[in-house]
């Protein structure tokens, strides 16, 4: 994985997932009105949690699932990020 390498993505619930599994937010990209982009440091696992994600097969804990759900929607309301 190159350094400094980041992943993004506009769906909210991958946000969640990601943040309950670890990942770095590193910012919001606020530049389009429509619609935002969150912006992770990527990590070599990344691909396969959004994977685990998409395809239903996703194990965790659930109470982080919320927690940071509520978390995202937070900072994409607040524009802390």
């Amino acid at each position: 994985m190159e350094p400094n390498k980041s992943y993004r993505t506009s769906d909210i619930y991958i946000t969640a997932w990601l943040l309950s599994k670890g990942l770095k937010l590193a910012g919001i990209d606020r530049h389009n009105n429509q619609r935002c982009q969150f912006i992770f440091i990527d990590r070599p696992d990344r691909p396969e949690l959004v994977t685990q994600f998409l395809c239903g097969s996703a194990t965790g804990n659930v109470v982080d699932f919320v927690f940071y759900m509520r978390r995202a929607k937070r900072l994409l309301y607040s524009r802390e990020a």
